[in-house]
C-alpha cells in the first residue's frame, strides 16, 4: 500500500518498550512523517501541550500513565480531537468497544505487517478529515447569524457611500490575512504571535463592529498573555474563521445595498 499519505504529517509515538519504538520508526522513516517518540502517557500530554499533531499513536500498558488515562485526559482535559490509535496484543470485540468508549479513533493490534500498519493509518486519518469536515459545516449551518454594527461608520462616512465601500473592503481585504497568522501562530503554538494578531484582529472590528468576532478574538488574546486554557486555543481559532464566513456573507450585501 502506497504510504505517501503521511509525507508532513506529525504523529506522536507513545511506547514503552524499545523494540517496538524501533520497528515503529523503521515503518515510518520512508513515509516523509515527522514522529516523535515518548515512553509514557504523560509524556505524550506534556508534547501534545508543546506541540500541534495530527495522528497519536497510543500503546495501552505503559508505566506512569497508560493508554486509556492518557486518551482521556486528552479528550476531556485538553478536548482535542486528534486521531488516537490504540497499539496492543488485544485484539476482542470487547477491547475494541472500551478502545472506542474513552474516545480511540482505531486499534492496531502487535505485532503488525507493513500493510495493515498503513491502511489503519490511512482509515482513521480519512475518517478524521470526513468528521471535521462534516462539523465545520454543521458550525457554519447551526451558528448563530453574527450581529455587524456599522452604526459607527455610517456615522464616520457621513451618507458617502463609496467612502463606507471602501472602509469595508478594506476590511474584508485584511482580515484573512489576520485570521491566518492567528491560525499559523497557534499551529506552532507561538503563543506570543497569537496573541498580537488577536489583538491586531480586535482592533480591526472597532469600526465594523461584530461583537462576537471580538469577544472571541478577545479571549484569545487573554488566553495567550495569562498562558491559561491553552486547551480552548484550538476551537475559538476555528470559531473566529467560521464566525468570520459569516460576517464576510453580511458585508458584500451591505456594499451592494450601499
Amino acid at each position: 500500500m502506497k504510504n505517501d499519505f503521511l509525507k508532513g504529517k506529525r504523529i506522536l509515538i507513545a511506547e514503552d518498550d524499545f523494540v517496538n519504538q524501533k520497528l515503529i520508526s523503521h515503518s515510518l522513516q520512508t513515509t516523509g512523517a515527522i514522529f516523535d517518540i515518548v515512553g509514557d502517557g504523560k509524556e505524550a500530554i506534556e508534547h501534545l501541550m508543546m506541540g500541534t499533531y495530527d495522528m497519536i499513536l497510543m500503546d495501552i500498558n505503559m508505566p506512569e500513565m497508560d493508554g486509556f488515562e492518557a486518551t482521556t485526559y486528552i479528550r476531556k482535559s485538553l478536548k482535542l480531537n486528534i486521531p488516537i490509535i490504540a497499539m496492543t496484543g488485544w485484539s476482542s470485540k470487547e477491547d475494541n468497544t472500551k478502545f472506542e468508549r474513552v474516545g480511540m479513533n482505531g486499534s492496531l493490534p502487535k505485532p503488525f505487517g507493513l500493510e495493515n500498519f498503513y491502511k489503519t493509518l490511512s482509515d482513521v486519518l480519512i475518517d478524521n478529515t470526513l468528521a471535521l469536515d462534516k462539523q465545520t459545516n454543521m458550525e457554519k449551518m447551526t451558528d448563530e447569524t453574527p450581529n455587524v454594527d456599522l452604526s459607527l461608520l455610517n456615522e464616520l462616512s457621513e451618507s458617502d457611500s463609496e467612502y463606507k465601500k471602501t472602509i469595508i473592503q478594506m476590511f474584508l481585504d485584511s482580515m484573512p490575512e489576520t485570521i491566518k497568522e492567528m491560525d499559523d501562530a497557534f499551529s506552532v503554538k507561538d503563543y506570543e504571535s497569537l496573541a498580537k494578531a488577536a489583538h491586531y484582529a480586535k482592533s480591526s472590528l472597532s469600526v465594523i463592529n461584530v461583537e462576537d468576532l471580538r469577544e472571541l478574538v478577545a479571549k484569545i488574546e487573554l488566553n495567550c498573555k495569562k498562558n491559561e486554557n491553552l486547551h480552548e486555543l484550538e476551537t475559538l481559532v476555528r470559531k473566529v474563521k467560521t464566525k468570520y464566513d459569516l460576517v464576510v456573507a453580511i458585508l458584500l450585501e451591505e456594499m451592494k445595498k450601499s
